[in-house]
């Protein structure tokens, strides 16, 4: 255990490091700016309006007119995206094969080193295969087809994510990625889904409930994490769901809970315009000052709040039907994008049930 914390603590603090190093912090370069900028520094409309409108600035300076920084370009060579997709499913799968760490710190610990110490455009292959890797021993028994998994998860990884970009802002399609690799080689080895239409017993006030709540907690973290933090800290939708998950293995002796407060963190990790209005990326919001298009605090937290409740009850009445046990790899984060999908499909629903405003651009 004293080890599984020290590991913790120094990804944690490798990770506050790079954010300081990202952005150009140094004592002399402090002390410098200090005492050479006036105190009653005047600034015009335009510049206050661009302070206002930059990340970094605190819980009261969002949310703001446009979407939290989206996902990094993948990293440009295949050999590349193929290699660390395979290592983070392997070594995912083996550090909690010693039972010296969870599966979510596992997970969370080996993309937040891979996402600071290499490359940050290797962060989605590194997320996606990581999922894959925490795989238990019951679905995985075998390095061999540890391996396998990696292979398989890559497959899907340049198939869907990368050349398709497919469910582009829509949190949990890494993790569903991962689900369907895990699901085909569980099939392959002839693995049990515990898929069933028996007997149906869902405990709607133990699992389901507080699933629902670590679920909507996880989101809400990893949302408000991506908003107050500038471009170059945890803006980034895959080190703030790392993060999240790293904090929640360490605070919480339940490990379900630690896994439902990563899962949630997979639909905090949604573009906003995507999860509440269907705009895709790229598509420009109205230009009329739709309200629609400009959330309010509240707003923005009780969608993902509720998206991330969703998942939490799709995840926990998986559980309670035995569906995909033993630890079923990308399950939590496929449980998240079915949330995530079923929130978009309602607001969507209740769109068309109310007048249409100019300017509204809506699409799943």
């Amino acid at each position: 255990m004293a080890k599984t914390y020290r590991f913790a603590c120094f990804t944690l603090s490798l990770y506050l490091l790079n954010v300081h190093a990202a952005r150009g912090f140094s004592p002399s370069a402090a002390t410098k700016a200090m005492s050479t900028t006036p105190i009653r520094q005047k600034m015009s409309p335009s510049k206050k309006h661009s302070l206002q409108n930059t990340r970094g600035g605190g819980l009261k300076a969002w949310p703001l007119t446009k979407d939290p920084k989206g996902m990094s370009p993948d990293y440009p060579l295949a050999a590349g995206r193929i290699a660390i997709t395979i290592a983070s499913t392997f070594f995912t799968w083996y550090a909690q094969k010693t039972n010296q760490y969870s599966s979510v710190m596992a997970s969370s610990a080996f993309t937040l080193v891979c996402s600071m110490c290499f490359d940050r455009r290797l962060g989605q292959a590194a997320f996606c295969g990581s999922f894959a890797g925490m795989s238990s021993l019951a679905v995985i028994p075998s390095w061999r087809l540890a391996l396998a998994l990696g292979g398989m998860t890559s497959f899907f990884f340049e198939a869907l994510i990368h050349y398709r970009n497919a469910f582009l802002g829509v949190g949990g399609r890494l993790g569903a990625t991962a689900f369907i690799a895990t699901s085909l080689v569980a099939a392959m080895t002839s693995i049990p889904t515990g898929f069933s239409l028996g007997a149906i017993s869902l405990k709607y006030t133990s699992t389901v409930a507080s699933m629902a709540f670590w679920h909507a907690l996880g989101s809400i973290g990893t949302i408000v994490l991506r908003e107050v933090s500038d471009d170059s800290a945890a803006a980034d939708p895959v080190r703030a769901s790392a993060v999240i998950g790293l904090i929640g293995a360490l605070l919480l002796e339940d490990k379900t809970a630690a896994l439902a407060v990563y899962g949630g963190s997979f639909a905090g990790m949604s573009l906003p315009s995507r999860l509440m209005y269907g705009i895709l990326p790229g598509q420009q919001k109205s230009e009329s000052g739709v309200k629609s298009g400009n959330p309010t605090t509240l707003s923005l937290l009780s969608a993902f709040t509720v998206a991330g409740a969703i998942g939490g009850i799709v995840h926990g009445a998986t559980i309670d039907l035995g569906f995909w046990p033993g630890g079923w790899g990308g399950k939590a984060g496929s449980c998240a994008f079915v949330g995530c999908l079923i929130y978009r499909g309602c607001s969507k629903m209740l769109a068309s049930l109310t007048p249409k405003r100019s300017g509204a651009t809506s699409s799943v």
